[in-house]
């Protein structure tokens, strides 16, 4: 040892600020941090855990979860509990002492996500007493905040725990129950609906996990060695109860999975992946009927993995139904949309979310790609092959719902991120990615098939119609059949151009024509035909230049309606240029600002001034994007009525809120417009509800009612309370210039009197009609827009 140098005793320690590190910033979210706490009873060998929620819109809230598994007694509490990142699950087999359960934590600081929760938790553990031997259980009080506000390390905080034991006795029931307390935040409705919904759907739904009813689909074809989790036999199950604020409510999963079309199964396995995809029993028994197929592939990485089932069921169009019950089912569908992954029977979050496009569906469906490239085995390649332009079927993440189902050895080579929300995207994640994502394509490509088999039906009957006839003594004229064939054909393309076909594509009028032409190849050297052919081909050319005609028109309308937008744009500037300003004097006011108190007012008024203006401009844009954007003229669609509804009220949002002004609807949620084109329908709505709120005035009331009359057509009214318009002189009102209002209104603007003449416009475009009617009981005035559905009978 050198001269004046001297030992001295040193050692780590470990500031009690960690807990804040591990629990509430290395868990992700809320509802992750509570199902890790479910994810301890199912390794404490628990069959039943029970999660209830009190008060947690409120200041008193709490969330009490208790299960029946094995507790713990002083010294696992002492070892695993307390011992922050312990390897208490290290040690042994890895598996739980009953059942055998794989540990779905083992990293010895999932009970730290309750410090995400609350500032205070209660523990209270009674063992079950597997050996015969006296036991004692435990009752601790925890205080996060309290430990790290008085005491410094984890050394000094042994004197902050408040932990007894008890003598365990026969009348005491085995488990364990967390109380969490003093809750670090209130819930608002709506994120306490969307905190339900993420831990509800911690394990799968028994219709994703055991397969559809034998009346859905063939349950003879379904894979039959389907592997959600490695529970052993004798493992009798796990069951989560929820109750008070977390309760979910009714299970509405058969109901959504009756209205489901196809069904596509994945089993990747290292011998290679198999594909099972089948329609469903109203498919097959539709008029072309549906295949099933079963293809294979080989595993990119058939020594590592990962190794997963997966069933995904696709829906083609909306929801079907109407009514209350089928609102609610609508609702749900959007709450369990997507492709979820399980691990062990626990979801990983955020895979399957709203607003999460892990396989990239959302994505494709916009880029609209052509093809697809999949690496099928010989076999499976002749079986299913490419279909022009097949990824023109794609469909979007709220179409789908499935799971993806591994077990822990089969999820090995997927490493979870640290916030335990998802996996981190390496190679063996792309894996997962394009295995489960070529199930989906194969099922674009089946639909694809299909499509193109009712096509070539179709064109085969054209071309029976057209035949000459073997026997012309026993058959009608070839003048007249072909008369007759040439119109329902010509009736049958403008049907398939002016709506959607069960995939969502339009057929425009060149199919028909390629087909014609088709047509003329094969029965151009009969000189009765080939004439008539051509006239067919002319009278689809003047339609074709009518329909131009009329985009010019219509175009001119989108862009008088556009102009008034802007002009209501142009009255806002002010309002924004003068948030503009305030921002930027707050945060220079801010910047200077030393009392920490003051600096965090000005920064919360920083931040209102922020939102304002992103409001603002987010109204004016959204609606700009609505009637000008690259979907609104492309083509027309029979759009749902909440959905046309929609944009012209999240325009309209914040004066409405403003004012207080009351919107009720009674719109038929299983029903759509007729074929219209989105940017009309929207232009439509803005100005007959802006007329409506100005003239409800402050606290007034709107109804808005959307029913489909007897023609499939639609019957909108808006009606307002306020300013009443007087029936014998409401004409006046649809001439230009002649404004119902002269208030000026720094969102809404001037009434410049052009808003009824162009709804009226537009709707006679449709055959339609818009005129003032008389209101119910409690509105003052009323206005009635009607667009025709198809005609019948001709």
């Amino acid at each position: 040892m050198a001269l004046n140098e001297t030992q001295e005793s040193f050692g780590f320690s470990v500031d009690t600020h960690l807990f804040r590190e591990l629990g509430e910033l290395l868990v992700g979210r809320d509802s992750t941090a509570l199902i890790e706490l479910v994810k301890n009873a199912y390794d404490a060998d628990a069959t039943v855990v029970t999660v209830r929620g009190e008060d947690l819109r409120g200041p008193n809230g709490r969330i009490l979860v208790s299960d029946n598994g094995v507790g713990m007694a002083p010294d696992v509490f002492r070892g695993a509990f307390l011992r922050i990142a312990g390897r208490y699950k290290e040690k042994g087999s890895k598996q739980s002492p009953v059942y055998g359960r794989h540990y779905t934590g083992a990293k010895g600081v999932g009970r730290l996500s309750a410090h995400k929760l609350a500032r205070k938790l209660v523990v209270n553990s009674v063992p079950q007493n597997l050996a015969g031997n006296d036991l004692r259980g435990v009752q601790a009080t925890i205080d996060w905040q309290k430990l790290e506000e008085e005491y410094e390390t984890f050394d000094d905080a042994r004197q902050g725990l408040d932990v007894r034991t008890f003598p365990v006795t026969p009348q005491h029931s085995h488990g364990t129950r967390l109380q969490l307390e003093r809750l670090r935040r209130r819930w608002t409705g709506a994120a306490l609906s969307n905190f339900v919904s993420q831990i509800s759907s911690c394990t799968p739904p028994i219709e994703l996990a055991q397969g559809p009813p034998p009346n859905l689909f063939s349950s003879s074809d379904l894979f039959d060695d389907f592997v959600v989790s490695s529970r052993k036999p004798e493992d009798p199950g796990f069951r989560i109860k929820f109750e008070g604020d977390l309760n979910a409510g009714e299970d509405l999963w058969p109901q959504l999975l009756e209205q489901t079309d196809w069904l596509v199964e994945i089993r990747a396995k290292p011998d290679g992946v198999e594909f099972n995809i089948q329609p469903s029993m109203g498919q097959i028994s539709s008029k072309h009927g549906g295949s099933d197929y079963q293809l294979r592939r080989d595993h990119p990485d058939p020594h590592v993995g990962p190794f997963f089932s997966a069933r995904i069921y696709a829906r083609v169009g909306q929801v079907r139904g109407i009514g209350a019950r089928t609102s609610s089912l609508r609702k749900f569908a959007r709450t369990s949309r997507g492709v979820r992954v399980y691990v062990e029977g626990f979801r990983v979050l955020p895979y399957g979310d709203q607003g999460d496009d892990w396989l990239n569906l959302d994505r494709d469906y916009a880029r609209r790609e052509r093809e697809f490239s999949i690496e099928l085995d010989d076999a499976s390649s002749r079986l299913l092959m490419p279909v022009e332009k097949e990824a023109y079927f794609n469909q979007g993440n709220d179409q789908y719902v499935g799971a993806v189902f591994m077990t822990a050895a089969g999820a090995s080579p997927l490493r979870p991120v640290v916030n335990r929300e998802g996996f981190v995207q390496d190679a063996a994640f792309e894996v997962l990615r394009e295995l489960v994502r070529n199930g989906v394509d194969l099922l674009t490509r089946v639909r694809a098939s299909h499509a193109r088999t009712e096509q070539t039906a179709r064109l085969n009957t054209m071309r029976r119609e057209l035949s000459p006839p073997q026997t012309p003594s026993a058959a009608p004229s070839p003048g007249h059949q072909i008369q007759s064939s040439s119109s329902s054909a010509i009736a049958e393309s403008a049907e398939s151009s002016s709506d959607e076909t069960s995939d969502g594509l339009s057929l425009p009028i060149s199919i028909t024509r390629r087909e014609i032409r088709t047509l003329k190849v094969e029965l151009g050297a009969n000189s009765d035909v080939a004439p008539r052919l051509a006239l067919i081909e002319k009278a689809i050319d003047y339609i074709e230049e009518a329909q131009r005609g009329d985009e010019v028109r219509a175009t001119l309308q989108i862009l008088a309606g556009v102009g008034l937008q802007l002009a209501a744009f142009v009255h806002d500037i002010n309002g924004i240029l003068g948030l503009a300003q305030a921002i930027r004097t707050i945060a220079l006011a801010t910047a200077s600002e030393n009392d920490q108190r003051r600096r965090d007012e000005l920064l919360t008024d920083l931040e209102k001034a922020t939102d304002e203006l992103v409001q603002s401009l987010s109204r004016q844009s959204s609606y700009l994007v609505e009637v000008v954007g690259p979907d609104a003229r492309r083509r027309r669609r029979r759009i749902p009525y909440s959905a046309a509804i929609e944009p012209s009220l999240r325009l309209l949002s914040t004066t409405l809120i403003e004012r207080r002004i009351e919107v009720v609807q009674e719109v038929d949620q299983s029903a759509r417009t007729p074929p219209v084109f989105p940017a009309e329908i929207t232009i439509i709505l803005t100005n007959v509800l802006t007329n409506a709120v100005k003239a409800a005035g402050e606290k007034g009331r709107i109804l808005i009612s959307a029913t489909q009359g007897a023609d499939s057509g639609l019957v909108l009214r808006v009606e307002n309370t306020g300013v009443q318009v007087d029936l014998h002189q409401s004409e006046r009102w649809f001439r230009p210039f002649e404004s119902t209002t002269t208030e000026v209104d720094t969102v809404l603007g001037q009434g410049m009197g052009m808003g009824l003449p162009i709804v009226r416009r537009l709707v006679a475009e449709y055959n339609g009609s818009a005129r003032f009617v008389a209101p119910t009981s409690e509105y003052k005035t009323a206005i009635e827009v009607r667009i025709p559905g198809r005609r019948t009978g001709q």
